[in-house]
């Protein structure tokens, strides 16, 4: 089976099912559509034809540039997109297209003629910029930037943690030493007061609770008697050690310290107790003396 024309075939595809006004042939559509169209794009695209260029434009239906010029128009966008659908090559392309205009009318008036036209179109169309070249880039590369970056937020972070521990002075570490002193030594008193005031409040006969080694050492104290001496050794200020020399249970080892303070504050507040007795029997001895006078 004989392959169909190149032109039988084209002209198939641009016109599948003709209408009664569609031309019957390829070259009755190549004389009342193409060809105008040829004309008027030379016109728009050269202005006046009064050099070679123009009158024999060499239009290449191949060529990218010359396709872009004749796709402006209707019947010619059409042709270039059956070109494509059927897969022509450039030289069933070149030996359909030779009618008026066409790069064959241009290379006949060359050899007859005996010159050559210089085709402009792409005078005024830079080249494109070359793309970069290709460049490689290996994963060592990335993991040698992600340890660097991570060293130095890890120096920077010690850095930060250090600085305040070098600007520390010594006089606030002894401020901080003397406060923690004084929060100490309030709170003994506190707990000595707190002891003294319950002693007192036992001694009365109420039920306080003291501490469990206290609870235990005093309960002993009682059993020998010497609770009573170690009440008078507090009140009058006396030495403990001569009070209970011989206990069978000694003072708490956590608590001797503030046995002694306790001690200490109990003679602070007979001292306190004697000053405020004696300020009425001077006052009084004051006003008797002015009496007998």
């Amino acid at each position: 089976m004989h392959k169909p024309p190149i032109a039988e075939a084209v002209h198939k595809a641009l016109f599948p099912r003709p209408r009664s006004n569609d031309p019957q042939s390829f070259s009755a559509h190549i004389t009342r559509n193409l060809v105008p169209e040829v004309r008027l794009e030379t016109s728009m695209f050269y202005g006046s034809l009064d050099c070679i260029e123009a009158q024999y434009p060499g239009l290449d239906y191949s060529y990218a540039p010359h396709r872009m010029r004749l796709s402006r128009f209707p019947f010619h966008h059409k042709l270039f997109r059956v070109f494509d659908e059927l897969g022509l090559t450039e030289a069933e392309i070149a030996s359909l297209c030779r009618w008026e205009g066409t790069k064959s009318a241009r290379e006949r008036y060359e050899k007859e003629e005996g010159v050559k036209v210089r085709d402009t179109t792409a005078d005024t169309v830079r080249l494109a910029t070359p793309p970069p070249p290709p460049s490689a880039r290996f994963s060592s590369e990335d993991r040698t930037q992600s340890s660097a970056r991570e060293s130095s937020t890890l120096n920077g972070n010690v850095v930060n943690d250090l600085l305040p521990m070098i600007t520390t002075h010594p006089d606030e570490e002894e401020e901080e030493e003397e406060s923690s002193d004084e929060e100490i030594e309030s709170y003994g008193l506190q707990l000595n007061q707190r002891l003294l005031y319950a002693t007192a409040a036992r001694e009365r006969g109420a039920n306080v609770p003291l501490d469990e080694q206290w609870e235990q050492w005093l309960k002993e104290a009682v059993e020998r008697g010497n609770y009573s001496d170690m009440l008078n050794a507090i009140r009058t200020g006396q030495p403990l050690g001569d009070t209970f020399s011989n206990p069978s249970s000694p003072i708490p080892p956590s608590n001797t310290a503030l046995l002694s303070q306790l001690a200490l504050s109990a003679r602070q507040s007979v001292n306190m107790a004697v000053a405020h007795s004696n300020q009425p029997l001077s006052h009084s001895s004051n006003n008797t003396s002015g009496t007998a006078r």
